[in-house]
């Protein structure tokens, strides 16, 4: 009898917990998991929007968060969706379990979810549309704006492509269907298959923005879209005559071309150093936005972990460039280049900031930006020593020497090289 009565409240036990772990909320999301049911406490934080921000690049970072949190049996799951998944680890000594959610479906979803109140973090590959800032404002008082990596537009083709370099407009008229054939611009008899990200996306919107918009074109219709990066460049490398965007960090074996401003240019490709001085013409920042005037404990300690040395050190092992200005070794340099230049050159490395060289153009928005990437740089970076490099005589080198020590940023010296070369750059900054 005893033994048929535990049988029986095995099997029970048994029913029980097999009901708690399927349990689903008005989402038809798992609020439970067998994990879950051994710790007091739960902690879920949600991300939504951007693909680009979240189908690689998000998920490792809540896997690096986690193991500096102490976190053991760190695991992603991938759900039914491509651009679905969450990671968790277990925090014993807490006896907590943290889940990071992930919903990439594109930028503007993350807004969405921000206004519904159905994510903690809008992850977003453009900066925020008046309108949607106008409805999160009026709706939740305030909203908060964070950098978290530099990014580009990186244009794909098929391997073997002759073609090399593209300007902003023959990608204009490619992707509006203006030209159809490759050999109209000196490729191969090959039918254009044009590839682009679907409309919620961040880069599709970036894209238009800085492509189609300024020469009032529109996608053509035949192009396929694609809501998944990966899956669109898988498309260009499978199918020849293809033409792509996606972000840089998803280039994987497509060719990656050149693109310039214009035909009188030389073209360039997205490299840490073009997009971290935002000299490659389709850069672009990327984004985590949260609401009100007080994030909760668990999204306040994730965006610190993402802005901070930690997690910027991530950027470039998905692709990506950190926001905080990081340093590259210079171009070989030939013999006919001003000695100074080439002494500085082997001594030190050139940052990826620079300031405009004339203040009448000078970009206000990307200087001041700029400023607090540089100190952000040197509070990570105290033992470097900085140096500004002019090559146009310039009046604004003392001046900017100036407003940089005025926000804390201590300058060794100021350099002015005569090298023709160079006579129109802007004005460079260096690390000893």
């Amino acid at each position: 009898m005893n033994k048929i009565l535990g049988i029986v409240i095995l099997m029970f036990t048994f029913g029980a917990t097999g009901i708690y772990l399927i349990v689903k909320d008005q989402n038809n999301q798992t609020k439970s998991s067998g994990a879950q049911a051994n710790y007091q406490i739960v902690e879920t934080l949600e991300l939504k929007g951007s693909n680009t921000v979240g189908e690689s690049f998000a998920p490792m970072l809540a896997r690096a968060y986690l193991k500096e949190r102490g976190a053991l049996l760190v695991e992603t799951k991938q759900l039914a969706d491509p651009v679905e998944k969450y990671v968790e680890g277990v925090i014993a000594r807490e006896n907590k379990l943290v889940r990071i959610d992930i919903r990439a479906h594109g930028s503007s979803t993350g807004f969405k979810a921000l206004e519904a109140n159905q994510a903690q973090i809008g992850m977003s590959s453009r900066k925020i549309k008046d309108k949607e800032l106008e409805l999160l404002s009026g709706k939740y008082g305030s909203l908060i704006e964070q950098p978290i990596a530099l990014d580009a537009l990186a244009i794909v083709t098929y391997q073997n492509n002759p073609i090399e370099t593209l300007t902003i407009k023959q990608i204009a008229k490619l992707f509006s269907g203006e030209i159809t054939n490759w050999s109209e611009i000196g490729g191969q008899d090959l039918p254009i298959h044009l590839n682009s990200r679907d409309d919620n996306s961040g880069t599709w919107d970036t894209f238009k923005s800085l492509v189609l918009k300024p020469f009032d074109k529109k996608l053509a219709q035949s192009s396929a879209r694609f809501e998944s990066s990966i899956e669109l460049v898988n498309a260009v490398i499978n199918t020849p005559g293809s033409l792509g965007f996606v972000g840089v960090a998803y280039v994987d074996q497509a060719k990656l071309l050149k693109v310039s401003e214009s035909k009188e240019e030389e073209g360039s490709k997205p490299t840490g150093y073009t997009i971290g001085t935002e000299k490659y013409p389709l850069s672009r920042k990327l984004y985590f936005y949260t609401v009100g005037d007080k994030v909760d404990d668990l999204t306040e300690s994730f965006i610190s972990f993402v802005t901070q040395n930690s997690g910027q050190k991530l950027t470039e092992d998905v692709g990506l460039i950190s926001y905080y200005p990081t340093h590259y070794r210079p171009e070989t340099l030939s013999k006919s280049t001003a000695p100074r230049y080439r002494e500085l050159a082997v001594l030190g490395r050139r940052i990826t900031v620079d300031f405009a060289a004339d203040k009448n153009r000078a970009d206000i928005d990307k200087e001041r930006r700029d400023i607090e990437r540089l100190k952000n740089y040197v509070k990570q970076n105290s033992h470097r020593k900085i140096v500004l490099v002019d090559f146009a005589k310039s009046e604004r080198l003392t001046n900017l020497e100036q407003t940089l020590r005025a926000n804390e940023i201590d300058v060794l010296d100021t350099i002015n090289i005569d090298d023709f070369a160079r006579a129109e750059s802007d004005i460079e900054v260096w690390v000893l």
